[in-house]
């Protein structure tokens, strides 16, 4: 029992650390965002998992992975969920603050990355 418990043990380790590592697209890297209404925003996804955007102020916080779904916790208490939908399109979904995080997105609308490199700060 105890070795039948040692191998999912370590299957358990095996499967999560390769879904880990074979994300669905690649994160890191300069992106643009628009809002339900198209106004386009920046991030930026650095590889230290640190995000950045430069929406009013500028929103600071980290992303990551659940799943298929990429996910970006800011300070100002925005949470935003960036997915690659099956027809090859990138949409972000963001809930403000206070909002239920298990009901509809506050706003969604398109994403697009511009560039492997997060370039200078925002």
């Amino acid at each position: 029992m105890r070795r039948l418990l040692s191998v999912l043990a370590f299957v358990l380790l095996i499967v999560g650390t390769a879904a880990a590592q074979n994300p669905p697209f690649e994160a890191v890297g300069r992106w643009q965002f628009r809002h339900t209404d198209g106004s386009p925003f920046i991030g930026r996804l650095l590889p230290n998992q640190t995000a950045t955007t430069d929406f009013g102020k500028g929103e600071h916080g980290i992303w990551r992975w659940q799943g298929t779904a990429l996910h970006m916790m800011y300070t100002d208490g925005w949470d935003d969920v960036l997915t690659l939908e099956a027809d090859g399109r990138f949409i972000k979904r963001a809930w403000g603050p206070g909002a239920d995080r298990c009901g509809p997105p506050t706003n969604s609308g398109s994403a697009e990355r511009l560039s492997a490199d997060p370039g200078p700060p925002l």
